[in-house]
């Protein structure tokens, strides 16, 4: 694909930046990569000479689009087929209708009853078009406008974080790629916190931000932001979510949620991932702190992009003083890592998808060959079943998106194994100016939290002892002193039903704990085998054999059960685990036996070790 750069400058709009190039609207057949958020290109398309239908991601910009556009439609799901139909009939000099993309097939079936031919009269710009990529996994239907969208005389794709996308209908109908430079430092801070005590470091922010008139957090959790709120004891709040959300939270007594954005703000405000693309935010005379959240805890999905959707995030916020560039005071990415999460790489993705295929094929080979009519349905039943299916759009046909979702999934991914790992994917945007404060501790609150919050025994121990041989790790690599190592295994045998699983470890080691797959009965007899071991190594050691030599005389006759007694004492100030018999005393003594009435005796006459090469 062709990549067209077109200069913009400071307080310059898109249209600036286009006409340079020769344009002086948006171009069909092109993928607009604007760099920034908030350059008008939705204005621009609205207040265009020719008639647009520009396809939003979600129905709060679509209603934040209209305020102060008059002649604009809105379609959506509320949106009914007549007042569309009558929009279509009115007598004004261009139309614009800004739509969800799940709503498109609306106006394509009153432009067929109207007999208009959208696709020749009307410009189509699809916006924000990574959602497509992100979105489809969970939102199917958000592609459905795709086959029409590239039947578009006129047609483009813009975002400021597009992602790259493999429909071939892209490089069949010759797209173009315009990437906006901004010729000045455009780089927004950023402060990255990484931790594994979550609630601690985020109270700890909020705390310092105390000051703040209006904080904005974003987190793709409803529970999650409902936890946060009880957590905290937070009261002046609101949340902006799904319609769906709003009503879950409703039922748990959480009523400050809005399906639109309202103002005024309150001092925290919750946003999820609806409001976090294309949405313009503006709040008078004041600048919010925004925070982002990620917690592995709540879920794998409240993972942030550093290259879309944290650049999409900060760019919500428009200025309200001409001559101040920041539209917010702080920006800050709070979040947890998933050092053992499985990341996929392409290779391994496109070997999957090519057995995804190949399984499908097997199956409608079966079902296209099969002349029984109960056998041929429950094939296709178990067709229905394969992964094959997610994959494929409405048409049966393979969903290019689909498949770019798979890939980008593992992409962003891969930036959560590690602080470093994350804070690299920040640098490597090249948006942001990235301060990493790395508070990852030996064991931390969100540890803690997940032990006891397992149910199960054998998973129990498993977290336990994994945490236990990060301790002795840190210890051996100087990251922690034997206090703090002490002070860690303290803790953690606070917990409940803890003890035995450290006194376990502190024996076997995690190599036996995994042997005994972290069953009680396995590992107790584990215990038992190292127990006699340690007993065998240790009744030989050369402070024992010392004690016994010097505990009993040579060359007399010493009652047997006196024997036993005295080394017995010796065994158990020793700590040897082991059953002292009569007979003990021979494995340390050449011996002459006396039988007797009262039990019989030893005579010791030489000692079997040697001292000296101890």
């Amino acid at each position: 694909m062709k990549i067209v750069e077109a200069i913009i400058k400071k307080e310059e709009w898109l249209l600036d930046a286009l006409k340079r190039i020769g344009y002086d609207m948006i171009p069909t057949n092109t993928i607009l990569d604007k760099t920034l958020t908030g350059l008008g290109a939705t204005h621009s398309e609205i207040h265009s000479k020719r008639n647009s239908i520009i396809i939003e991601p979600n129905v709060p910009v679509i209603l934040g689009k209209l305020n102060g556009n008059e002649n604009l439609e809105a379609v959506y799901e509320k949106c009914t087929p007549y007042a569309i139909k009558k929009y279509l009939q009115m007598d004004i000099p261009y139309k614009k209708i800004l739509t969800t993309p799940e709503s498109f097939k609306k106006i394509r079936k009153a432009a067929i009853e109207l007999n208009i031919n959208i696709y020749k009269d009307f410009f189509c710009l699809f916006d924000e078009c990574e959602k497509v990529t992100q979105d489809i996994d969970y939102r199917s239907k958000i592609v459905q406008p795709i086959y029409d969208f590239f039947q578009f005389e006129g047609k483009a794709f813009v975002s400021a974080t597009p992602l790259p996308m493999s429909h071939k209908e892209f490089e069949r109908q010759n797209f173009q790629k315009i990437k906006i430079v901004p010729d000045y430092d455009y780089k927004k801070d950023l402060e990255l916190i990484v931790t594994n005590s979550y609630y601690k470091r985020l109270r700890k922010v909020l705390d310092d931000m105390k000051d703040s008139k209006h904080i904005c957090i974003f987190f793709n959790v409803t529970d999650g932001i409902n936890e946060i709120i009880e957590n905290l004891g937070i009261v002046d709040y609101k949340i902006f979510c799904s319609q769906k959300s709003v009503e879950k939270l409703a039922k748990r007594g959480i009523h400050n949620a809005h399906s639109h954005i309202e103002y005024p703000f309150a001092k925290y405000n919750f946003f999820t991932c609806r409001f976090y693309s294309g949405l313009d935010i503006a709040l008078r005379k004041c600048k919010p702190d925004i925070i982002m959240l990620t917690d592995f805890n709540s879920a794998n999905w409240t993972m942030i992009d550093p290259f879309t959707e944290a650049i999409q995030i900060q760019g919500r916020f428009r200025k309200w003083k001409k001559d101040d560039d920041a539209t917010y005071n702080s920006l800050t990415h709070i979040s947890t890592i998933n050092p053992k999460m499985e990341v996929r790489s392409k290779e391994e993705l496109d070997i999957r998808i090519n057995q995804f295929i190949a399984n499908h094929n097997v199956f409608k080979e079966l079902h296209d060959n099969e002349v029984n009519d109960i056998r041929q349905e429950a094939i296709f039943d178990d067709m229905k079943g394969l992964k094959y299916q997610d994959l494929i759009d409405e048409r049966g046909e393979i969903n290019s998106f689909s498949v770019d979702n798979l890939y980008n999934e593992e992409r962003v991914k891969s930036y959560y194994v590690s602080a470093q790992s994350l804070y690299q994917a920040y640098i490597d945007t090249g948006f942001f100016n990235v301060t990493l404060n790395d508070v990852t501790e030996c064991v931390g609150e969100d540890d803690i939290r997940k032990l006891n919050t397992t149910k199960q025994e054998i998973e129990r121990r498993r977290i336990l002892v994994q945490l236990l041989d990060k301790i002795q790790d840190d210890f051996k690599n100087g990251r922690i002193s034997f206090e703090e190592k002490s002070n860690y295994v303290r803790f953690l045998g606070e917990q409940a039903e803890a003890q035995y699983t450290i006194d376990a470890y502190m024996k076997i080691g995690k190599a036996g704990m995994e042997n005994a797959k972290y069953q009680k009965g396995l590992i107790d007899k584990a215990i038992q085998q190292y127990d006699k071991e340690q007993a065998e190594i240790l009744r030989i050691s050369p402070d024992v054999q010392k004690d016994i030599k010097e505990e009993f005389e040579m060359d007399v006759y010493i009652n047997k059960n006196e024997i036993k007694n005295r080394l017995q004492a010796i065994y158990d100030e020793h700590n040897i685990k082991c059953k002292v018999t009569q007979e003990t005393i021979t494995q340390y003594y050449d011996t002459v036996n006396s039988g007797s009435i009262n039990g019989g005796s030893y005579k010791l006459t030489a000692f079997k070790f040697n001292l000296v090469d101890f």
